[in-house]
């Protein structure tokens, strides 16, 4: 984690070096990029509409590692996040959003489906739905490339399988440069 804050630092430092004042001014970005909000949904866009007050993000993340129980067999887990960034306020190279959003989450388990006659491994599923709303921070380190981070309150419905109740929970959360997003925008034209 230090060294991703270092990183950070030293782009922002770098990035102030060879700013020109018209850049410093005012970041220019397109409408759309590539980039993540969330670390469990990595792969992932946002895209500013019309007007470039209101966007929305998608972001898609999925594994496959050894099971727990058995090196042999594979395990697989996804997760889709959407939100839709609305922006409060902008200034120079910065805007503060309203971002209400939803994370679905979902993790293979394996476990031995028979356990009086032998090994026999199978599969049960556990899923999170995380409904969130938070404040995040936008900040432009360069035309088109930006840093985020951000914090608010989540409500989580996560359901453990093997036909057990469903667990909910409430509470706040932040994600801070250490657990850094970031977007690149190239598509849709300039703002």
């Amino acid at each position: 984690m230090k060294r991703i804050l270092l990183v950070v630092s030293l782009c922002a430092l770098i990035s102030q070096l060879h700013a020109t004042p018209a850049a410093a001014a005012e970041a220019q970005h397109a409408r759309g990029g590539l980039g993540f909000h969330d670390l469990s949904a990595p792969i992932g866009m946002r895209y500013w509409m019309s007007g470039e007050k209101v966007g929305i993000d998608l972001g898609l993340g999925f594994n496959s590692e050894a099971s727990n129980i058995d090196a042999n067999e594979k395990v697989m887990g996804y997760a889709f996040d959407f939100g839709v960034p609305l922006v409060m306020h902008s200034w120079d190279n910065a805007h503060l959003l309203f971002r209400p959003g939803l994370l679905y989450q979902s993790q293979e388990v394996g476990f031995d489906a028979d356990p009086g006659a032998g090994f026999t491994f199978d599969t049960e599923s556990q899923t999170t739905m995380t409904v969130l709303a938070e404040l995040e921070a936008e900040i432009f380190l360069r035309d088109n490339f930006s840093v985020s981070a951000s914090h608010g309150i989540a409500f989580r419905s996560f359901d453990p399988g093997f036909g057990a109740d469903s667990e909910t929970s409430f509470g706040t959360f932040g994600n801070n440069f250490t657990n850094v997003g970031f977007h690149v925008y190239f598509f849709g034209g300039e703002r």
